[in-house]
């Protein structure tokens, strides 16, 4: 039987079901659904199963006792019939999985927790009937200490090494990326250290560092601190140009990229996107452009490397978190986080985040999918097969297959 909805907001909607039980044929009881998309219809039979669909997505069916009701509040989300991005499988984080990686090989997937100590890490499971879903491993920790605060991190295949950044301690941590193993740990000689980023010759490790406001310069073999070079803004993203003789930073405090000189280590250009307020997150550099997301706009953006000319400019959806390119560079893929609660944006909001697949020549979108509460991290596998993304407010891990064969 169906069953009639009222609105309230364009996400949140209250429904009222009459339930079949022994003692009386209906009783009212009072649910808010978050859902994903918003104008989905609800169904209830005779059997206690209730039926969620929307047009354009494959509907889903929970039995009555079965509803995943928390607090009051159901939440739903339905994927696209026909997709390019097609749902395998979700899985539990520790807190405030804020980034995602994917090993050299493929083989494992890294997530850094924001909200507890630790580097969560993914194995394929490659057991016969269960092809390429995924099994927890183990959770990395530096010894001695178990704080929070793990942001970004760097798979570095030359030298079997992965580089994790931590905020609350202001170090960058390093594990073997075979034996997943402890190896050191140290200062970034800044303040809130981001993003990790290699030149394409490998020697040189860079690290941004939030607070300082300033970009630390690494050996990346003997991990001496060579220099802080400052910067005029917050700095989040960072990309080499392909001769690692400029290095390009997304400023977070603008619609801004600020171009270091590596051989003068100082800015020596910015290339401003847009007249206005911004927040420039992540920078990807390839074929002479750089892929620019920005988070208070919502926007993800193309500039000429060379000239700063702004070639394409596409809004795309409120907090555009990270952006990835697929390995052929067809395809740019983003991550929106959705409407910020109100009050705090650590406390989910009035909808879910989705995740966005772009086509790299002009931006337009080829495919969105759902995420849930706060879709931040985000990685394409090395084969250009698979997509996961972390829902940064629930601890959770999706993973998609990308133009799958079947």
């Amino acid at each position: 039987m169906p069953y009639k909805r009222f609105f309230y907001g364009k996400i949140i909607i209250f429904l009222f079901f009459c339930v079949y039980c022994p003692a009386c044929f209906a009783q009212t009881l009072p649910f808010a659904i978050k859902s994903a998309p918003e104008n989905i219809s609800v169904t209830l039979n005779d059997n206690r199963v209730v039926t969620f669909t929307a047009p354009g997505y494959r509907g889903i069916q929970i039995p009555w006792d079965y509803l995943p009701v928390k607090n009051g509040l159901l939440e739903i989300k339905l994927e696209p019939s026909e997709t390019r991005l097609d749902y395998l499988a979700e899985y539990r984080t520790g807190i405030q999985p804020k980034s995602v990686y994917f090993s050299p090989d493929g083989s494992r997937i890294f997530v850094p927790l924001l909200g507890q100590g630790g580097i969560d890490v993914f194995v394929r499971d490659i057991r016969p009937g269960h092809p390429e879903l995924l099994v927890f491993e183990k959770r990395l920790s530096a010894p001695g200490g178990l704080s929070a605060g793990n942001v970004e991190a760097l798979a570095d295949a030359r030298r079997r090494e992965l580089w994790v950044s931590n905020m609350e301690e202001n170090k960058v941590h390093i594990y073997d990326l075979d034996t997943l193993e402890y190896k050191t740990g140290f200062s970034t000689g800044g303040i809130f250290p981001k993003v990790i980023v290699q030149n394409p010759e490998g020697n040189i490790t860079v690290v941004s560092n939030w607070i300082s406001r300033n970009i630390s310069v690494f050996d990346s073999d003997s991990r001496e601190l060579l220099r802080r070079i400052p910067v005029g803004g917050t700095p989040r993203g960072m990309a080499f140009s392909p001769d690692g003789n400029f290095l390009y930073v997304a400023n977070f405090d603008e619609a801004l990229i600020e171009v270091i000189d590596m051989t003068l280590n100082r800015v020596t250009r910015t290339f401003r996107l847009y007249e206005g307020e911004g927040a420039c997150r992540h920078v990807i550099y390839h074929d002479n452009k750089l892929f620019v997301s920005d988070m208070y706009r919502g926007t993800v953006n193309i500039l000429n490397a060379s000239t700063g000319a702004l070639l394409v400019s596409r809004r795309i959806g409120p907090n555009i978190n990270t952006i990835v390119l697929s390995p052929d560079g067809k395809w740019v893929f983003a991550s929106s986080r959705g409407r910020n609660n109100p009050e705090d944006y650590t406390i989910p909001g009035p909808d879910f985040g989705g995740v966005f697949m772009l086509d790299s020549q002009d931006l337009s979108v080829v495919q969105r999918v759902w995420g849930r509460n706060q879709p931040t991290g985000l990685a394409v596998s090395p084969d250009g097969n698979y997509l996961v993304f972390s829902d940064f407010l629930d601890a959770n891990l999706e993973i998609y297959a990308i133009d799958p064969p079947w």
